[in-house]
């Protein structure tokens, strides 16, 4: 069985039609050039002098060689072989808000998909920790802690503010029901492990006591890591079609524009509580790389063994031909030999 371990970088295969582009513009060039010289038996005689098969040939080297490397930097795998292993970690509950306000666009493509792409790059580093998800807006949807990683991020793929019961931001209850998921697992011989809650959220909470959530979490050892997204100036909450598109942007009941304003404080204060740490996303850092590094820091315990499937890495087999494909471009001699007479 083949897998691509890095199936983001398949974009890197849009080089070979570039390659090939650049190619042709060259030749075109080069056949433009010679026609402006005017002497058809200059044209002729330098034109013999060149193998056209020999050209051709040195570019298509190139291009099969461009196009083996970049389809070894996605790392095709193969085989799939599983054996038990125990692996040691931690207990990560990700609390992401899905209110309507996650949808604004200062953070690209929008600040809910930038998020869900951040953590699914924060879960493909993982190795061990038990993770569980909570939903939140008004209300909340969570999903039980589990290794399986895979299934972990196709819990909110395609989940959006509009698949939320109640709308508003319940930072305070998002809380609430990811310590109630690491409780459970405490039921079930995990104390002596670390467990973290991240939180991920652009608005302030002025309904569900979040703070008061946190204290508990403190007692209870849990750290909360909380990451703000958007500002804390208010930014206009858009409104959006199913296509995606902004279609104009939410007002209240007396006809002024609604705003999301960032809570920092709040945030801050959550997250110090606990001994945790508040980090602030933008347009160009989102933080992960600090979180990975304050996780790596915390107590683990082994977790039961579990299947897990190991892989042959493949692109080898790619860059070896890439490189005889190179070697050999560099070989080919375009020029004819002379013939004397």
């Amino acid at each position: 069985m083949m897998r691509i371990a890095h199936p983001q970088l398949l974009w890197l295969l849009l080089v070979v039609p570039a390659v090939v582009l650049a190619y042709v513009v060259a030749f075109a060039r080069r056949r433009r050039l010679l026609g402006a010289l005017g002497s058809h038996v200059l044209i002729a005689r330098m034109a013999a002098s060149v193998s056209v098969p020999r050209k051709v040939g040195r570019a298509i080297y190139v291009t099969v060689a461009v196009g083996l490397l970049a389809l070894a930097l996605t790392r095709p795998q193969a085989g799939g072989r599983a054996k038990l292993e125990k692996q040691r970690g931690l207990d990560l509950v990700v609390a992401l808000d899905f209110s309507n306000s996650m949808l604004c666009r200062d953070v690209y493509p929008s600040r809910l998909e930038r998020a869900k792409r951040e953590l699914e790059r924060l879960i493909d580093r993982r190795a061990g920790d038990r993770i569980g998800l909570v939903a939140f807006a008004g209300e909340t949807l969570t999903y039980p802690p589990t290794t399986d990683y895979a299934a972990v991020k196709l819990f909110w793929r395609d989940l959006t503010p509009a698949d939320m019961p109640v709308g508003g931001t319940a930072i305070g209850l998002a809380l609430k029901s990811s310590l109630e998921l690491l409780k459970r697992l405490r039921q079930h011989g995990g104390e002596s492990r670390s467990q973290v809650i991240l939180l991920l959220t652009d608005g302030e909470d002025t309904e569900s006591e979040p703070l008061a959530v946190a204290e508990e979490a403190q007692q209870l050892g849990v750290k909360i890591f909380a990451v703000g997204i958007g500002s804390p100036s208010g930014e206009l909450i858009p409104d959006v079609n199913e296509e995606g598109q902004v279609t104009g942007y939410r007002k209240d009941r007396d006809g002024k524009y609604v705003t999301s304003r960032l809570a920092e404080g709040m945030l801050s204060e959550i997250a110090s509580k606990t001994g945790g740490e508040y980090l602030r996303a933008d347009a160009r850092r989102f933080g992960v790389e600090t979180i990975e590094a304050a996780l790596s820091g915390l107590k683990r315990t082994e977790n039961e063994a579990r299947l897990v499937k190991s892989y042959d890495e493949m692109y080898e087999f790619l860059v070896l031909p890439a490189f005889l494909l190179l070697v050999g471009e560099a070989c080919v001699n375009e020029r004819r030999r002379r013939v004397r007479a």
